[in-house]
C-alpha cells in the first residue's frame, strides 16, 4: 500500500539531488573574485583560505562563429600556467562557460589573470567573451551523481513494476 508512495519519493528524491547538487557545485557554489572581457587582464589577491579556485571562460552566444581563447595566469610576475580553450569545450547547458583551470592556492599574493583570443585577427570579430575567477568553488563529486542515478532508475524502474 505504502510501497508506490516511497518508490516515488524515492525516484523524486534522486532527481531533486542531481539537479541540486549540479547547482550547487557549477552555478551557486564559490564567490567570483575577478572578471575581465578578452582581450583583457584582471589583478586580483587570493590566499590558500581561498581554496578551491575555479577560472572559467564564458564564450558567448553560440549562434555566431566563435575563436579559441588563450588564458595566462602569473603570480607576482611568475608565469603559472597557460591554458587554450575552444567553443568546442563548452557545457552548452546552462550557460557558454568552459572551466579552463580549478587550483588550490599554496602562496598568498597577486594574481593576475590574462585572456587574449587565438589569433590576432580573431579579437575583432570575437563576440562577448569573458573569464571569470570564482574561488572556494567546490569540486563535483562522482559519487552523489551515481546515488543520483541510482535513485532516480531504481525508483522509478520499481514504482512501474509495483504499479503493472
Amino acid at each position: 500500500m505504502f510501497a508506490p508512495i516511497i518508490l516515488f519519493f524515492v525516484t523524486l528524491g534522486g532527481f531533486l539531488l542531481a539537479v541540486g547538487y549540479f547547482a550547487y557545485t557549477n552555478i551557486f557554489g564559490g564567490r567570483l573574485v575577478a572578471k575581465c572581457r578578452v582581450p583583457g587582464e584582471a589583478v586580483f589577491d587570493l590566499d590558500p583560505r581561498m581554496s578551491p579556485v575555479e577560472v572559467s571562460a564564458y564564450l558567448g552566444p553560440g549562434g555566431r562563429v566563435r575563436q579559441g581563447l588563450r588564458v595566462e595566469l602569473e603570480r607576482e610576475g611568475t608565469w603559472l600556467w597557460t591554458r587554450d580553450v575552444l567553443p568546442e569545450e563548452s557545457r552548452g547547458l546552462l550557460d557558454d562557460a568552459v572551466s579552463v583551470e580549478r587550483f588550490r592556492v599554496d602562496l598568498p599574493g597577486r594574481y593576475r589573470l590574462k585572456g587574449m583570443s587565438g589569433s590576432s585577427a580573431a579579437g575583432r570579430n570575437m563576440p562577448v567573451a569573458a573569464i571569470h575567477v570564482y574561488v572556494g568553488r567546490p569540486q563535483p563529486h562522482a559519487s552523489v551523481y551515481v546515488l543520483a542515478g541510482l535513485m532516480l532508475a531504481g525508483g522509478f524502474v520499481s514504482l512501474l513494476v509495483v504499479l503493472a
